[in-house]
């Protein structure tokens, strides 16, 4: 858990997570990126970076613009060109290019859960102080709740 300073002025970050989408031989498929554009419409989430990379022959990465992808059902991907905050650096890009095929494009989102903020604040009202948030690992959570259902 990463313990919080208190609010300043209004301003504050909700929990921020990521995900990384391999897409098999380069073919990006949109409906994953017409689910997060609503979302964002919506107020849930807030795109903070969006990197498309690739691999060259040697396997280093490479980054790819939106528009050099194709969407399968025809959404526009340069909707999500220029996304890049430059929150990943090098090492990101590397460990993500070393995570998929060598025909492969992963498409790397950051995002904001602005959902949170509206919990925090109404508890915040009632004299509640958010103390602590943080990230939890899925894929640990998952081994441990099927280790539990085993028993």
């Amino acid at each position: 858990m990463n313990e919080r300073e208190p609010d300043v002025a209004g301003d504050e970050l909700a929990p921020v997570d990521y995900l990384v989408m391999e897409f098999p031989r380069g073919q990006v498929t949109a409906g994953g990126f017409d689910v997060l554009l609503d979302l964002v419409k919506r107020g849930v989430v807030e795109v903070l970076d969006v990197e498309f990379v690739g691999r060259d022959a040697d396997g280093a990465a490479v980054g790819v613009t939106a528009n050099a992808l194709s969407a399968s059902s025809g959404t526009d991907l340069r909707l999500w060109d220029g996304a890049s905050s430059g929150l990943l650096d090098g090492d990101d890009l590397s460990k993500v290019a070393a995570a998929i095929a060598q025909d492969s494009v992963a498409a790397v989102v950051i995002y904001e859960n602005r959902w949170v903020l509206g919990v925090v604040d109404a508890w915040r009202r009632q004299g509640a102080r958010l103390v602590a948030d943080g990230g939890l690992d899925a894929t640990a959570i998952v081994a441990t709740l099927d280790e539990a259902e085993d028993h």
